[in-house]
Order: C-alpha cells, then structure tokens, then sequence
C-alpha cells in the first residue's frame, strides 16, 4: 500500500483503477526493483517446497541476471526493500525492464495457481501484477500482453541488455516446453516468439544473439548510411532493419538445415514485416543493394535481339 501510494500518490482502494502514475526519471531502475523482488519471492518459495534442483537453479540463474542489470541500471547493489537509486543511464529501457517484470510476476501467479497455493498469497501476487500492468500502460502508451516486446524510439545500450534477458527467457521456456511434450501449437506459438526476439536483438546490435552471449554495442551507422536513413525518413528506416534481420534469420535456418516448423514460422513473420514495410512505405521493400530489375532485364533484351537476328541469317542463307 506504502508503494502503491508512493507510485499514485494515492491511497489504495479495493476496486478502485489504479491512477496513472508520475514518470519519474529512473522508471526503469522501479520496473527492475520490482522484477528482482518477484523473482526473488520465486526463488523463497520453490526453495521452501524443496522444488527440484534444476528448476530452483534456473530461477536463481534468472534473479542473479537481473540483479546484475539493476546494478547497472543504477550503480548500486539491489537490496530487498530498498528504493532504488536515480539510474546512471538515461530513461528508454524503462518498457523493457517493465516488460520483464510483469512476466516474472505473471510466471509466479500461474505457478501458485498451479500448485494450488492458498488463497491471500495468490491474491497478492495478483494485485502486485495488476499493479505492474498499470505501470507499463502509462510508461508504453499500450496494454501489456505476454511476449511482446514494447516498442522504443531509438534502441539505447539498456535495450540490448533487456532484450538479451528477455530472448534468454523465451528460449528457457521453449526448451521448458519440449522438455514436457507440451501441445504442438503451445510450441510454435514460443517458438514464434523467440524467433520475434532473436530478429529484434540483431537489429539493435548488429550481431547473432548466442546464449550466454554479453550483448554487443549497439552499432554505428556510417554518415553515409545515415543520409540514406535520413532520405528515407519515417518508420521506413526501422522497418527496413527489421526486414533485413529477419530475412538473415531465415537463410541462416535454412543454412543450417532447421526443422520445417521452425523455417516456415519465421519466412511467416518476415513476409508480415514486408507486408509492414510497404504499407508504411507505399513500396516493396528491396534489399541495401538497390532493386534488382534495372540492369537484370539487359540480358532478356539483348536474347529477343538474337531471336530477331537468326530469322534474317536464315533468310540471307536461304
């Protein structure tokens, strides 16, 4: 209630919508609190039910992971209630971090309603995830939904690091998923997303997510590029990122000789994000090197031009 207020500026009322919050500079460093809080509560609770060890090493592995971020969020170690400090980087991860945080605490709700756990506790970890779906709302413009990454202006150094746990995450869970012979389209559905994340992560930094990988740096663009950014102008430049990536994603799966699935969910997303790129655009989009149909045609022209000749060479002949 303390926090709540503290967020609101308001008293907690049962019911009552939660009022849209101030945006305070360091709304990634109280998204991240939050997340590290939920996991940690994870952690306490499959510790105390003696949970099998590789499950309690995950959730640890995760929580370490994200107090790892909150220190470098903030410059400081993460301590259990403690208001966290104004962050050292500036506010642009902030639906990142939020992002993560309603789907660690999203996690833990359907993991207590699983194991039946008793009825304040679950009500509690509800108000806490409402709470943190209010906060993404006024921090993103948009209702959260699970799996989808929110959408950022300009992808900062936090961005990589959010979307690398993230990825990471989404991996965990479709390996969670296989591992349990979950239903077919439970699969694809994570797979989907995974493949979603993956794409993003290499738009923002130029290079392949791997496991266990520090994200690279987010990378600089030449001032040539940049003119042609600047020319296309719009959220064509964006789009055009995206569609590259993923049209990456698929030679590398075919490359390697992926499952069919796996192929076909992402040649899928990337004819959705061509799909994307023309209605934003008015044109089809077109790889960095330009259309390929000028100088093709070249070669068919000069072909007629033979076709037309031998009729004549026949005729002198003749």
């Amino acid at each position: 209630k303390a926090e709540y207020k503290a967020a609101t500026g308001s008293d907690w009322k049962p019911g009552a919508a939660p009022a849209p919050p101030a945006t305070p500079a360091g709304g990634s460093a109280d998204a991240l609190n939050l997340a590290t809080a939920a996991q940690g509560d994870l952690v306490r609770k499959l510790k105390t039910e003696k949970a099998a060890k590789p499950e309690i090493d995950e959730a640890v592995k995760k929580l370490l992971a994200l107090k790892a971020e909150y220190k470098a969020a903030t410059g400081s170690d993460w301590k259990p209630g403690a208001a966290p400090s104004s962050p050292a980087a500036p506010a642009g991860g902030s639906g990142d971090a939020l992002n993560l945080a309603t789907a660690a605490q999203g996690d833990l709700v359907r993991k207590l309603k699983t194991e039946k756990a008793g009825k304040p506790e679950i009500d509690e970890a509800v108000k806490k995830l409402l709470a943190m779906k209010a906060e993404y709302k006024a921090a993103t413009g948009s209702d959260w939904k699970p799996g989808a990454a929110p959408s950022s202006s300009a992808a900062p150094a936090g961005s990589a690091d959010a979307l690398n746990l993230a990825t990471a995450a989404q991996g965990d869970l479709v390996r969670k998923l296989k591992i349990e012979k979950a239903a077919k389209p439970e699969i694809d559905e994570a797979v989907k997303k995974l493949l979603a994340l993956k794409a993003e992560y290499k738009a923002a930094t130029g290079s392949d997510w791997k496991p266990g990988a520090a994200p690279a740096q987010v990378k600089q663009p030449s001032p040539k590029k940049e003119v042609v950014a600047v020319q296309k102008d719009g959220p064509g430049g964006e789009l055009s990122a995206k569609v590259a990536a993923q049209g990456d994603l698929v030679r590398q799966l075919k490359t390697d000789k992926k499952p069919k699935e796996e192929i076909d969910m992402a040649v899928k997303q990337l004819l959705a994000l061509k799909t994307e790129f023309k209605a934003a655009t008015g044109s089809d989009w077109q790889p960095a090197g330009g259309p390929a149909g000028g100088p093709a045609k070249k070669p068919e022209k000069q072909k007629k031009a033979a076709k037309e000749v031998k009729p004549k060479e026949k005729v002198e002949q003749a």
